[in-house]
């Protein structure tokens, strides 16, 4: 029996030589210092379990751990000293789609003001600090890939959506405009050719024009906040961007579009999302309660209700009021606001947990992509009333699969308002696809969370891991899409012509003459 024992050893060692090796505990930097809530919630649960898993992580944020401490996680604050703002989105309502591209520039420019938030000024010239990893977000903040260079540290990007055209340059994605879509200037996929013509153009401004308005702004933030000791060796910041290691972006195919990724580039859409737990004892009354179901109701963490025009307000809880079931919404309505009977408010609300309670029928919502990412999960339909950014494309993408509904701002009244809930919630379609599409967003190989921490490790395991990246990076813009190939194909064919052109008319001549 014993003999038998070293054959069967390399069997049993099998599993051991197949399994990736454990990465070593890192000194792990998260560096996302901008008070924008719903970026910094889509990878904070990631920044959690990398600790737990033995990393120390340091995050340097707006939103510390609230009332409770975790192993390994060191919260830099770098809150505003005047609180989070509170953003009156109104005035976006209106931009065209060539605006969509340079307001982002001038939101840029608002954002570097919380580069001269004192602590964070503190943390970025301190010289105490030294780290393995530095994980950035990019997005309208590319100066920050310069902490990759400060402690000499591979970088991995954080993208709060899919990648646009502005990072898919320097990650040298494809970014085709026939079909990838701006995510902001409210096109799908299936783009008609006015669609196309608008993709385009949003496209080559983000390609070439940003690059002589926007990136010099960029630069001069990063030499005014980055002038640590040995800055003067600095890369530039396009050879910075070029030398990112990894893209960790928070979206998903299933709920977003399927498009082509580089070996760097991975969705992680999700991790925020975790098993549903109890509700307080008051909403989980609330819900129990409603014989004719709840309608969940909510506009996420930046837009308020009370900043819509008095008519527009008015509308929406008319047509509330009407509604047989129950309504909970996610708002602090001013006390001379007299609201229906059936609704339920609060400041804030476990939206995952609500969603999932079985006599939850509907989700109204703004079109955010964690809203949307919740309601697939748990199975509701939707209404979406999009205001800015990428929610219009989000709910054109949920009316095109079917599990949802649109209403433009510009169309709201009681009676679209109270039409579209009758819609969805008696045509079991809504519901049907809904419930599909949970199922294939659900199927994956791995949770988004573990896929997120097997990059990350793989990253520190692998120096770097500068093998994910094309040799595309290498390329100038005329040898990228063959530019220089196709002048040289042509020109021969042009002589070839102005040869026999010439010789036509020699010919022509000689005719003529005798």
């Amino acid at each position: 029996m014993f003999a038998a024992v070293p054959r069967l050893l390399p069997l049993l060692l099998l599993p051991t030589v197949l399994s990736p090796p454990a990465a070593l505990a890192a000194n792990i930097l998260a560096f996302m210092p901008m008070p924008l809530k719903s970026h910094f919630g889509g990878f904070q649960p990631m920044f959690e379990e990398l600790a737990r898993r033995g990393h120390n992580v340091t995050v340097v944020s707006s939103f510390p751990l609230a009332n409770r401490r975790v192993p390994n996680y060191t919260d830099v604050d770098v809150t505003p000293e005047k609180g989070l703002p509170e953003i009156d989105v109104m005035h976006l309502m209106d931009i065209n789609f060539v605006m969509t591209v340079t307001t982002r520039w001038f939101f840029a420019r608002l954002l570097s003001a919380q580069m001269e938030q004192a602590t964070l000024i503190d943390f970025l010239r301190s010289e105490d600090n030294s780290f393995d990893l530095v994980m950035i977000e990019s997005f309208l903040q590319e100066y920050t890939v310069a902490l990759g260079h400060k402690y000499n540290a591979p970088v991995v990007n954080l993208s709060p959506a899919m990648v646009w055209v502005s990072a898919s340059k320097w990650t040298h994605l494809p970014s085709t405009f026939s079909y990838i879509p701006d995510c902001c200037i409210g096109v799908t996929d299936d783009m008609s050719f006015v669609d196309r013509l608008k993709n385009t153009i949003a496209g080559l401004i983000q390609m070439f024009v940003e690059d002589y308005l926007y990136i010099p702004m960029i630069k001069a933030e990063m030499s005014k906040h980055f002038a640590y000791v040995g800055w003067q060796s600095r890369p530039t910041l396009e050879q910075m961007l070029n030398n990112v290691s990894l893209t960790l972006m928070n979206a998903y195919h299933a709920v977003g579009v399927c498009r082509p990724y580089l070996p760097g580039i991975v969705e992680v859409g999700g991790m925020h999302i975790k098993e549903p737990k109890p509700l307080p004892k008051d909403l989980q009354d609330y819900i129990d309660s409603a014989s004719n179901g709840v309608i969940y109701f909510s506009f996420g963490s930046i837009m308020n209700l009370s900043n819509l025009p008095k008519e527009k307000l008015s509308s929406i809880l008319n047509a509330i009021s009407r509604l047989k079931q129950k309504v909970i919404i996610k708002w602090v309505p001013d006390k001379s606001i007299k609201l229906p009977q059936n609704v339920k408010v609060g400041s804030w609300l476990p939206q995952n947990d609500i969603l999932a309670h079985p006599n939850v029928k509907l989700f109204i919502t703004h079109g955010g992509l964690h809203s949307i990412e919740e309601a697939v999960y748990n199975e509701k339909p939707l209404i979406g009333i999009p205001f800015f950014a990428d929610q219009l494309t989000n709910m054109r993408l949920v009316e095109k699969v079917g599990y949802g509904k649109l209403i433009p701002y510009n169309q709201i009244t009681e009676e679209s308002l109270g039409n579209a809930v009758e819609e969805v919630l008696s045509n079991p379609a809504f519901k049907d696809k809904a419930t599909l599409q949970s199922r294939v967003y659900r199927d994956q190989p791995m949770k988004p969370l573990d896929r997120a921490i097997y990059w990350i490790e793989y990253v520190i395991r692998n120096d770097g891991a500068q093998y994910l990246k094309a040799d595309s990076i290498g390329l100038n813009t005329a040898q990228y899409f063959l530019f220089d190939v196709t002048l040289f194909s042509l020109l021969p064919t042009a002589i070839i012509a102005w040869l026999g052109y010439r010789g036509i008319v020699k010919v022509s001549s000689k005719c003529k003459a005798g």
